[in-house]
């Protein structure tokens, strides 16, 4: 089975990018519908987690409400390792003398909901399979085998950002569960740039994380090198 979960308030961009979608033909579609109280994401998944029947094997397919996959889905699943995490666009670091740079894997089309008719590519294909730290929050896939082995949530505090990334730092961490590439075809209709509501996290995640740092698509988080932080410092970027 594969189930695709979003949490929903603009139900009309969901029904054409989700919903409606002709490439999830066979999958169960699952809408957390959010516009009465607009709880945190992580909430959200974590009682479709809590409510699950684990006995049923699926594959769980978390995704933006806004996140068009614009191929079949079914078949990129059939055969997938279940031991580990995957996603389409995702985040490593190459590091040198204690820097780091920011290398993105996996590629998606993106595209400004005031005009969608312009859209540009973000990342690089790189082969199925290729290893990354974390993945966009934008689609995490996750096997509700592993998810019911090692009891994996979501972390609350993390509200409406970078709750995907840490799943991913928090799996390897605690499980050794590695975050692998699916190459998939896909357009996510909101366009951004971080905001000042993501930087909010990113003392909370040094606090969580005192002895690693992790690269997200969007920032770093978790305690950097000295030679990072002052590079980030340097750079007019937060820390």
């Amino acid at each position: 089975d594969v189930k695709v979960i979003s949490v929903v308030r603009d139900f009309a961009l969901y029904r054409r990018c989700v919903e409606g979608n002709s490439n999830l033909q066979g999958v169960e579609v699952v809408c957390l519908d959010n516009r009465a109280r607009n709880e945190p994401v992580p909430v959200r998944y974590n009682a479709f987690l809590d409510g699950c029947d684990h006995s049923q094997s699926a594959w769980l397919v978390f995704c933006h409400e806004d996140f068009e996959i614009a191929e079949p889905l079914r078949p990129l699943l059939n055969g997938l390792d279940r031991e580990v995490l995957h996603g389409p666009i995702g985040c490593f670091r190459q590091s040198f003398l204690g820097l780091g740079r920011q290398v993105y894997s996996g590629c998606i089309e993106e595209c400004d909901r005031g005009n969608e008719l312009y859209r540009w590519q973000v990342g690089r294909k790189v082969p199925k399979g290729t290893e990354v730290e974390t993945f966009d929050c934008c689609c995490l896939i996750v096997h509700s085998d592993l998810v019911k082995r090692f009891s994996l949530r979501f972390d609350e505090e993390l509200a409406f950002d970078l709750y995907v990334e840490d799943f991913c730092a928090m799996s390897k961490i605690r499980h050794g569960i590695a975050s692998h590439i699916l190459p998939l075809s896909a357009i996510h209709h909101s366009g951004s740039v971080p905001t000042e509501r993501l930087t909010r996290h990113l003392p909370y995640l040094r606090r969580k994380y005192p002895r690693n740092c992790f690269t997200a698509t969007c920032t770093y988080f978790g305690t950097m090198p000295f030679m990072m932080r002052l590079q980030r410092k340097l750079m007019g970027q937060p820390v």
